[in-house]
């Protein structure tokens, strides 16, 4: 890992960490901070309301009867022989979720009369309860104050009487005595209900902070979704699909917790909203779990893990599809937090591996998921019973999860960088590679393909240019008599010695064996390339030093224009070829011939 890379990581250790600790600690303190239980006899006065900062709890002094026929009406709980069932939980805020009905019975009385003109709110902080029904309040006579209210996600969001995504039962009381209410409520995934009164002003300035809360959440995840589409776009790689789903599927599954789903889209089609809030958390862990396998590479750094993500897929997938058509619905939703919890732990451990490997991208997302799983585990452990229930644990449930995703992306970009890194190192290696195709190894000038590559340009161009062919005169005998060592040793001196006779912008190329050529840019005088010529048999005329001794070789040379000789690389070699062979035949100087000076071949 580079230095920067490794400053990074220490970085976001020290920032993270602490940011971990504190999501932890705060989860634990919301989970198991439960004020002081009344004794029995307090539990069952009624419940002096008045205003009270954060509503006046009611879950201690709530009476349950649990309806397993789910077929009782008001009538029959009313009954002394019903009456008598219910009884008062020992710990109602800590349960396991179940499909089942459940009977309210509480009493309340104004703590002062004058505020007979006040109406008051009865909040039960749950957005997935099937069927809420709010019975009274019921005077000491008996007689029922106001008519009956039946809301909840099998009922369109007119029913809500308080327009609020919790369910809420508005009512009054007209003096100080004790009145009873009773509360029916039919759920899959509600396990208990931490009930509070409110004044109906005090609770709506209140949802206020939960409103901007939600609306930063909602627009983090549409930026994300954006980015995520970018990024498809451009790439079109399969990883960024899977993450434009997991955002988008985590949208889904906040707006369904947060009860925004039957509020908003589906605000006539509660049947929607409810298979929204079943499926939208399984395929928002699908698409995690895809896009994990793909960010930190399972299959190759840990493939043993990558067996058991796609068991995991496999899991979630059944569960999805029988969310749909089972008739088990909390099935499905116990399955899903089951595997959400398994599958965070899993690519955790993945991350860890590939971390190991020094793979940048999977310490972010080794945080990311270490984010959600802490704050994940506090919903669930409620859920399953383990820990006690506090409203407040969604807020930080959905925090983190955007939180998770913001990483993300952050990994995802990172991963990015190295691809572009990892593409950028190849181009220059492929250069690289091409380079050493265009060049002689031996005389470091170019080879009959870099010859090709720069004659082809100037003719894509138009450009005038000369070729000289030359070849050695005696190299034969040097090879023979002093061995191939020799020869090279004589090849790579006349090569040195032809780039100091040319120009900058000419080039020189060994095109095989003893045989060099020569192009000349623009269109030179043949007086011009005569010069050069002799300059060129003067050089090759030298001796070349090797082992103490002078090793001395002839050249001959063939000149070709275009486009007097030639309007192609090969017309011009050979015009040049047919010219220097001439030149070959003449047992007197110059040693070189133009091939406009020829007969036609």
């Amino acid at each position: 890992m580079s230095p920067v890379a490794a400053a990074l990581v220490r970085f976001w250790f020290r920032l993270c960490l602490p940011m971990l600790l504190g999501l932890g600690l705060t989860a634990w303190a919301a989970a198991q901070a439960v004020a002081p239980a009344p004794s029995p006899a307090e539990r069952l006065e009624p419940v002096a309301i008045g205003e009270h900062a954060g509503g006046l709890p009611l879950a201690w002094h709530l009476q349950v009867l649990d309806d397993t026929s789910r077929t009782l009406t008001l009538d029959e709980v009313r009954r002394p022989e019903w009456q008598s069932r219910f009884t008062l939980p020992d710990d109602p805020l800590r349960g396991r979720e179940a499909d089942r009905v459940l009977w309210f019975k509480f009493q309340l009385r104004l703590a002062d009369p004058a505020d007979a003109p006040q109406e008051w709110l009865l909040l039960v902080p749950s957005v997935s309860t099937h069927e809420m029904r709010f019975y009274g309040p019921f005077a000491p006579d008996g007689h029922a104050l106001a008519e009956p209210v039946v809301t909840g996600m099998r009922h369109p969001w007119r029913t809500r009487p308080a327009s609020s995504e919790q369910m809420a039962w508005r009512f009054h009381l007209p003096d100080a005595q004790p009145y009873t209410v009773y509360v029916r409520a039919e759920s899959t995934f509600a396990r208990v209900y931490d009930m509070r009164v409110w004044r109906t002003a005090d609770y709506l300035e209140s949802t206020q902070d939960k409103r901007m809360f939600d609306g930063i959440s909602y627009g983090i995840l549409i930026g994300l979704l954006v980015y995520g589409l970018v990024l498809l776009l451009v790439f079109g790689e399969a990883i960024y699909v899977y993450y434009l789903l997991s955002c988008l599927c985590a949208l889904g599954a906040l707006a369904g917790i947060n009860g925004h789903l039957l509020r908003y889209p589906f605000a006539n089609w509660p049947a929607a909203a409810g298979v929204s809030y079943t499926l939208m958390p399984a395929l928002w862990a699908i698409c995690k779990l895809q896009f994990g396998r793909r960010l930190l590479n399972l299959r190759q750094f840990a493939p043993w893990l990558d067996r058991l993500v796609v068991g995991l897929l496999f899991a979630l997938s059944v569960a999805a599809v029988y969310g749909l058509f089972g008739r088990h619905p909390l099935l499905t939703f116990n399955l899903v937090q089951a595997s959400v919890v398994l599958a965070s732990a899993v690519l955790l451990a993945g991350a860890l591996v590939a971390g190991r490997r020094r793979y940048w991208p999977a310490v972010l997302y080794c945080v990311g998921v270490a984010l959600l799983l802490l704050a994940v585990c506090a919903i669930i452990f409620a859920a399953w019973g383990w820990l006690n229930w506090r409203p407040g644990q969604m807020n930080l449930t959905q925090g983190a999860l955007v939180l998770e995703l913001v990483v993300f992306a952050v990994a995802a970009a990172s991963r990015l960088r190295l691809v572009l890194r990892s593409e950028q190192a190849l181009a220059a290696h492929n250069l690289e590679l091409i380079d050493a195709l265009r060049t002689d190894p031996l005389t470091s000038v170019a080879s009959r393909a870099g010859l090709e590559v720069q004659a082809n340009r100037w003719l894509r161009e138009g450009q005038p240019f000369a070729v000289l062919l030359l070849d050695l005169d005696g190299f034969k005998a040097v090879n023979d008599r002093h061995g191939h060592a020799a020869g090279d040793a004589v090849l790579a001196a006349l090569a040195a010695r032809l780039r100091e006779a040319v120009r900058d912008s000419d080039l020189v190329a060994r095109l095989g064996g003893d045989e060099f050529a020569l192009l000349v840019a623009g269109d030179p005088h043949p007086d011009a390339l005569t010069g050069l010529a002799q300059r060129l048999l003067a050089q090759s005329s030298l001796p070349v030093d090797w082992e103490g001794q002078g090793l001395r070789v002839g050249m001959s040379i063939g000149i070709a224009r275009r486009p007097q000789d030639g309007d192609s690389l090969d017309a011009l070699l050979r015009a040049a070829d047919r010219a220097m062979y001439h030149s070959k035949q003449q047992s007197e100087a110059p040693g070189f011939s133009f091939a406009g000076d020829m007969p036609a071949a």
